[in-house]
């Protein structure tokens, strides 16, 4: 009987937080482009981003460092020898 209340409850939570996230989006955002709320999501991230770095330093000095890097370091497994058997 336990299963049954829970499940009425977290289809009524789900209920719930779907016109919560519904109700939380402007009114303009609702009706525009899917690629223009993209862009706008994206600068959203980027400024996020941007924000934490300025804040945190020595995290984009490693970073960069990582970008540096990449391509340079080997990984996975060594290709194998062709002609040798």
């Amino acid at each position: 009987m336990a299963k049954k209340k829970d499940r009425v409850a977290s289809e009524a939570a789900a209920y719930l937080g779907k016109r919560g996230g519904q109700k939380r989006v402007p009114k303009g955002l609702a009706t525009i482009d899917p690629k223009r709320r993209a862009e706008i999501v994206r600068e959203g991230a980027d400024a996020r981003w941007k924000a934490y770095y300025a804040a945190h330093p020595e995290k984009l000095k490693a970073k960069l460092e990582r970008e540096a890097r990449k391509g340079t370091v080997k990984r996975g497994r060594p290709p194998k020898k062709r002609g040798v058997k």
